[in-house]
């Protein structure tokens, strides 16, 4: 098969690689859309040395294919099936699975992080992770999951409702996500960042926009200037020391913050009692039903934040442009892997 590997930070090739077998629990996808976003871009470059300790690496989170061949004891899926993928592999045993929270495994066998790769033409995926795409979810709906179910995880840790509000910081690929699912959701979204296009997109998904001019730039002031009192709820989707520092710089006394991830926190303890902040932290999530049943109900759609697509032979082309300047006019590439939509 065709696949897609790193051999050195933004060092992509594609090459020729031996098709894999799925043992007992997995099933073998053959690979139709792939969609890239930050973490794929942080892995595509290694910052900080953090994604990548040795290469070759296959690469790839957030895709849709086909069910082409299952390992032993798969039940539930056949060859043929339309399916995508959760970001998080699970036990389905424990007090947290047995309850739905599948992204909170306690088996210890499961608590490392092992990222899906999919920028090739078949990958080998746990069926604990798969659903069935309903017949109104594209490929290319399918592939640009991860930011919805994020965000619905976030939605409900926060206890929002139709008619609240929420900030979203970031308008890159996962804060794009994060704003369809707060319109599918009924929210009032306030976005803050961007510096291109991405701005555009994030308003026809149906957010105010505080853009910014340049990178770093604090929007503390028109943040409240555009909320008095602060933000009641704000998800930060860049993982970045600016969004985390924006997102409790306009969040209201009282207020929830939800994080995606990044570094320290810009705050003491009091702070967080002075103001009685609520934090919540976001890993993943596993709201893959809810998510496809917006999109196949026509509530949600990614469809128009597609910037542009590539054959799996251009991957690096796709992947030297969301790396570089210009990625700020970019929402989502397509890696048409399989030909199909």
């Amino acid at each position: 098969m065709r696949a897609a590997r790193l051999f050195g930070p933004g060092d992509l090739r594609v090459v020729d690689a031996p098709v894999p077998r799925p043992a007992r629990g997995e099933v073998l996808v053959r690979v139709m859309s792939y969609a890239p976003y930050g973490t794929d871009v942080g892995t595509y470059l290694n910052r900080h040395g953090r994604y990548v300790s040795a290469y070759p690496v296959g690469i790839g989170a957030d895709f849709s294919g086909v069910v082409e061949e299952c390992g032993p004891g798969v039940e539930g899926y056949q060859p043929g099936d339309r399916v995508a993928a959760l970001a998080l592999d699970h036990c389905g045993d424990c007090a947290n699975c047995s309850q739905g929270r599948t992204n909170l495994c306690l088996d210890p066998n499961f608590a490392k992080l092992v990222r899906q790769t999919c920028c090739e033409e078949y990958t080998l995926v746990s069926a604990r992770k798969l659903a069935v795409l309903p017949d109104a979810v594209t490929f290319d709906d399918a592939a640009m999951l991860a930011g919805v179910v994020d965000a619905l995880n976030a939605y409900e840790q926060m206890g929002l409702r139709e008619g609240d509000t929420v900030a979203v910081i970031g308008v890159g690929a996962m804060g794009l996500g994060a704003i369809a699912t707060a319109t599918a959701l009924g929210l009032a979204v306030t976005a803050l960042g961007g510096t291109g296009r991405r701005c555009e997109l994030a308003e026809g998904l149906g957010a105010a926009v505080l853009s910014i001019a340049q990178h770093g730039e604090d929007l503390t002031e028109r943040a409240h200037a555009s909320r008095p009192g602060g933000f009641p709820a704000i998800i930060e989707t860049t993982a970045s020391d600016w969004g985390i520092a924006q997102a409790f710089a306009i969040a209201a006394p009282g207020g929830i913050v939800a994080l995606t991830g990044g570094g320290q926190l810009p705050l003491t303890s009091w702070d967080v009692v002075d103001r009685e902040l609520r934090i919540v932290g976001v890993r993943a999530g596993h709201h893959q039903a809810q998510a496809l049943d917006l999109i196949a109900s026509g509530k949600l759609s990614l469809r128009s934040t597609i910037s542009g697509r590539f054959p799996l032979e251009r991957v690096a082309d796709a992947f030297a442009q969301l790396a570089g300047e210009g990625a700020k006019d970019i929402g989502r590439f397509i890696i048409d892997v399989g030909g199909a939509r």
